[in-house]
C-alpha cells in the first residue's frame, strides 16, 4: 500500500511540473504554423571579382509564427522558416576555368516584424569544371590531339549566411531581395581541398 503512495507521488510531482510550465509558456508565446509556397531564387554569383550566375528552387518545409509578449505589453513576432533548395550555378575565372555545379541545400530562415530577415545555409553538391583555353593531350606516339571540354570532377560542400528584405509579408509584393556570403569547398582539388569565397545579390520570386 505504501509503495503504491510512493508512486503516485512519483507521476503526480512530474506531471505537476510539467502542466504548470506548459500554462506559462502558452500564456508568454502563441505559435502558429503558417502555410508559404515554393520559391524561385536568381542571382549574380561572383566568385570575389568573377561573374557568375545561380538558379535555384526553395521547397517549404516547414513555417511558423512565433509571437511572444515583450516590454511594455507589446508583442514580438518572428516569422521561422525552413526549406530545401535546389540549385544550379556558374561563374566565369578568366584564363583558369568555368565552374558549373549543383547544390542541394537546407536553409533555415528568420524573418521579424520589420520584414528584414536572415538565413543560414548548408549543402552537398556536384561540380564541374571547363579549363580556360585550349588543352592539348600528347600519346607515347608523340601525337599531339586537342582536348575539348577538358576539366575536373568534384564533390563539394557548400556553408552560406545572408540576409535581406521580404516584400511579400509587408508590402504584398510575391518578392524578397537578399545578399549572401557562401564558402565552396571542392574536393579532391590536386590531393588536398579547394576554397572559394562566393557573394550573392539576388531576387526570391513567390509562386
Amino acid at each position: 500500500m505504501e509503495n503504491k503512495k510512493n508512486f503516485k507521488r512519483l507521476l503526480i510531482g512530474p506531471l505537476f511540473l510539467f502542466l504548470s510550465l506548459h500554462g506559462f509558456t502558452q500564456t508568454d508565446s502563441l505559435i502558429t504554423r503558417v502555410k508559404i509556397s515554393s520559391n524561385l531564387i536568381i542571382s549574380y554569383n561572383s566568385s570575389l571579382i568573377y561573374p557568375g550566375i545561380r538558379i535555384g528552387i526553395e521547397i517549404p518545409v516547414y513555417s511558423v509564427n512565433l509571437t511572444k509578449n515583450a516590454n511594455a505589453g507589446r508583442k514580438k513576432s518572428i516569422i521561422k522558416d525552413r526549406f530545401i533548395s535546389v540549385n544550379s550555378g556558374w561563374y566565369h575565372h578568366p584564363g583558369f576555368h568555368d565552374n558549373l555545379f549543383f547544390t542541394a541545400e537546407w536553409t533555415m530562415r528568420r524573418t521579424y516584424k520589420n520584414r528584414l530577415y536572415n538565413d543560414y545555409s548548408l549543402g552537398t553538391g556536384y561540380s564541374r569544371t571547363f579549363l580556360g583555353g585550349t588543352t592539348y593531350h600528347a600519346d607515347n606516339n608523340g601525337t599531339v590531339n586537342i582536348i575539348k571540354s577538358a576539366g575536373y570532377n568534384y564533390a563539394l560542400i557548400i556553408a552560406g549566411a545572408g540576409f535581406g528584405f521580404d516584400f511579400s509579408k509587408h508590402r504584398g509584393i510575391p518578392l524578397s531581395m537578399f545578399f549572401k556570403f557562401d564558402i565552396l569547398t571542392m574536393f579532391p582539388y590536386n590531393s588536398t581541398v579547394y576554397f572559394r569565397p562566393i557573394m550573392e545579390f539576388g531576387l526570391i520570386f513567390r509562386f
